[in-house]
């Protein structure tokens, strides 16, 4: 049998010291391709992947330099991208067992020393070892690439159908004079009877703030799904979900991605807005699933924070040296959230300010934890929290919002007075038990419990309308909402929808909902 031998001076292509490189592009791939249900574009992935093989090529030459030998220098370059990579996750592993960080950090380092010695010991070995760190790295990333390019959604298709059935043409009275809409989500800010009873706060005067605003605000008000994406879809297509739909799309009773995929698509409300000539602006957050949508024409995000570099660059070294008390479920840079809300709630006010007419859709995590806000708006850290509790952390957060979101009104208003604006969370905070494990059975959840969760904030602000007379009472719910808005202000003749609340059964069960409305007080 013939065999192709190398030629002399030919290089040996296989055993080329890559491996450094591949090993550092390899924890980047593989955490996105793992979170990729949750993400509609590579963006987020380039620049720790970028980071990370740019910051190990320039050891490689430094180490090649050293030692005269390429081979030996990728040895040694791959132990240390193994060293500064795999912290994280071996911490996570560890965390449990430790109080604290700083020892399992020094026994990590000797652990290094002890490979580097080897490495060094094995360097007349090094061109062999090379060719099946090459094989096995290149095989590793071929599978999460693979695993990549068939879960991760696509970009929404501006050419693609509305998700549901629901197409409406506005026909307002006078298109000369449109006013703009805002569509304001503060993420779990929760509703009035467990503000009192569960956090021992009295929304009223925030509550009245917003009557002399020219609200109308429901006191009673339930979300109609549990969670964000449920909730901001369901309230988008002016319309309840199908379960059946979503589980025959999903890949298991966990899977967020039919979702996720129908909030990136194109969805009634900015659709209807869209056709009438408004222009979309969207104000999203640091979580993917909201920031963008198809249509958006101006998307507008603090790019200091971004929740998958968070994440990523918590699994590193750099775990121990920026905030080695951050956890496995809160790798997040506490002081990077609180600017990141800072800066969009001022985008908010300057947002007026922009030609219309209007429609934006603003996203804001400033009731969402971790509770970063004091009363004032001063970063809390993890300590303080801890200190004060869950509840009163979240109260003091929420202060905090209430004085932002009212300065945020007044800024609209005083730009356009005539401006729509439904100002409407997407759900309640967590129950602390259901916080700390979300397997637990939420039909079995007490009566306070599910109002905790599914109470919200529901200010509608339509001037000119008897929001009454088209529907509006005190136990609405998100699904009308737009509904109502569209019949008094543009024309149309929706048919308001029974007002319902659903909750799933547990997070392994994301579409087996329970009715739970007659529950609700």
């Amino acid at each position: 049998m013939l065999t192709r031998r190398r030629l002399p001076g030919q290089p040996d292509v296989g055993a080329l010291p890559v491996h450094p490189l591949l090993a550092a592009a390899y924890p980047a791939v593989f955490l996105f391709a793992a979170n990729a249900a949750e993400q509609f574009t590579l963006d987020p992935l380039w620049f720790p992947l970028g980071a990370a093989v740019g910051g190990t090529a320039v050891v490689l030459g430094l180490l090649w330099l050293l030692t005269r030998n390429a081979h030996v220098a990728g040895l040694l370059t791959t132990v240390l991208v193994i060293g500064f990579f795999g912290y994280g996750h071996a911490w996570n592993a560890a965390a449990g067992s430790l109080d604290s960080q700083w020892p399992f950090l020094v026994a990590w380092a000797l652990v290094i020393v002890i490979l580097l010695l080897a490495a060094w010991r094995w360097r007349r070995h090094a061109r062999n070892v090379s060719r099946y760190l090459n094989m096995a790295l290149v095989f590793l990333l071929v599978l999460n690439v693979w695993s990549l390019s068939t879960t991760m959604a696509s970009v929404g298709n501006a050419d693609a159908p509305l998700d549901g059935e629901l197409e409406v043409r506005l026909d307002p009275a006078d298109r000369e004079n449109l006013p703009d809409v805002y569509y304001i989500i503060p993420d779990r800010y929760g509703g009035l009877t467990a503000l009192d009873e569960v956090y021992g706060h009295d929304n009223e005067p925030f509550l009245r703030a917003l009557e002399e605003r020219g609200f109308d605000v429901a006191r009673n008000a339930h979300a109609n799904y549990m969670r964000t994406m449920s909730s901001l879809t369901s309230a988008l297509s002016m319309d309840y979900l199908d379960a059946d739909e979503l589980m025959e799309e999903a890949r298991n009773g966990s899977d967020w991605r039919p979702l996720f995929e129908r909030f990136a698509g194109r969805l009634a409300v900015p659709a209807a807005f869209e056709a009438l000539g408004y222009t979309y602006v969207h104000l999203g957050n640091w979580w993917a699933p909201t920031a963008t949508n198809v249509d958006a024409d101006l998307t507008l995000k603090y790019e200091g924070q971004d929740e998958f570099r968070n994440v990523f660059f918590q699994t590193t070294l750099l775990r121990a040296l920026s905030d080695p008390n951050a956890a496995p479920d809160d790798p997040y840079d506490w002081p990077s959230l609180r600017i990141g809300n800072i800066w969009s709630l001022d985008r908010l006010e300057e947002i007026p300010n922009l030609p219309g007419p209007k429609y934006v859709f603003a996203h804001l995590t400033i009731t969402h934890e971790p509770f970063v806000h004091n009363e004032d708006g001063s970063l809390t850290d993890r300590a303080e929290v801890e200190r004060l509790g869950r509840t009163e952390s979240y109260r003091r957060q929420l202060v905090y919002a209430n004085t932002r979101l009212l300065d945020a009104v007044d800024s609209i208003i005083e730009r356009d007075p005539d401006s729509i604006i439904v100002l409407m969370s997407d759900e309640g905070p967590f129950p602390d038990r259901f916080e700390a494990n979300d397997r637990l059975d939420w039909p079995d959840a007490t009566d306070m419990e599910l109002e905790q969760k599914s109470g919200i904030l529901y200010a509608l602000r339509v001037p000119g309308a008897d929001l009454e007379a088209e529907g509006f009472h005190d136990r609405s719910t998100p699904v009308n909402a737009f509904r109502m808005v569209f019949n008094a202000r543009f024309g149309t003749d929706l048919p308001l929808l029974e007002d319902r609340t659903f909750f799933y059964r547990d997070v392994t069960a994301l579409y087996e909902w329970t009715d739970v409305t007659d529950r609700l007080p």
